[in-house]
């Protein structure tokens, strides 16, 4: 299955980039990450921890009216590379179906050549992010 469009295009992008235009293009999504909206703001037993990252980071999902998933990130302002990273996968990610995004390979990162620009550490970090935000987008899928 192919990648879903947006994420697939913000793939392409960033990997005709050189290590410091793709350094400020994490930091320019992670400045559109958008706040946890209130409504989750109490529910934070509920979200999705990630581990795999140093920087807390936490997701919950929820169907939208076109039944596809909307993600809801909580990271401190103070991780921009992490903000950043995220925010790929939100907005690659937000608005598919369940399917698609659960067909996304753990690998899908290789063609952007994150190496360049971030640490392993940090790139453990992103795959985790998207196996947490899979687990999150299937149980809104159930509710």
């Amino acid at each position: 299955m192919p990648l879903p469009q947006n994420l697939q295009e913000i793939i392409d992008m960033i990997a005709s980039m050189s290590r410091e235009e793709k350094l400020e293009t994490l930091i320019a999504y992670a400045e559109t990450l958008p706040d946890l909206p209130e409504r989750f703001k109490t529910q934070r037993d509920q979200m999705e921890s990630v581990p795999e990252c140093m920087t807390p980071v936490f997701i919950i999902a929820e169907k939208d009216e076109h039944g596809g998933i909307q993600f809801y990130l909580d990271i401190p302002p103070q991780s921009p590379t992490v903000r950043g990273l995220a925010s790929i996968l939100l907005n690659g990610l937000n608005g598919c179906a369940f399917e698609e995004i659960v067909s996304v390979p753990i690998d899908f990162y290789h063609p952007m050549n994150l190496q360049e620009a971030v640490s392993q550490q940090r790139i453990t970090g992103f795959t985790g992010v998207l196996s947490h935000m899979k687990q999150a987008a299937a149980k809104a899928q159930q509710a």
